[in-house]
């Protein structure tokens, strides 16, 4: 009767155990994810702060180009309206269109492919 007793606590006392270890090894796992998830937020918020100064410095330097621009033109350039274009490298460039040749009316062209 004694050794059952003693048998009946030991499984209990190992299920208790079990689980204590059970919460401990997902609380270490929890804990080690959860601070890499911490340490890449950081760098990607490092990153883009770095990456805000540089369109920051982009858009200064673009204020400056269209009042430099207005200055020495007639023309006045609205610059809200005006985009910049990065590729692959460090340096923006505005946007250009090709020019377009001016639209010719339409008997203008009926004549010249009959003439041809």
């Amino acid at each position: 009767m004694l050794w059952e007793i003693v048998v009946s606590a030991d499984w209990r006392l190992m299920a208790i155990t079990l689980v204590l270890g059970a919460f401990v090894v997902a609380t270490v796992l929890i804990w080690n994810r959860s601070r890499r998830i911490w340490k890449r937020i950081r760098i990607i918020e490092t990153r883009l702060g770095k990456m805000q100064n540089e369109i920051t410095t982009i858009l200064q330097l673009q204020v400056a180009m269209i009042m430099k621009l207005n200055a020495n033109s007639r023309v006045e350039i609205d610059p809200r309206s005006t985009a910049v274009e990065t590729g692959g490298g460090d340096v923006a460039g505005q946007t250009m269109s090709p020019r377009t040749a001016p639209a010719r009316p339409e008997s203008a062209k009926a004549d010249k492919s009959g003439e041809a």
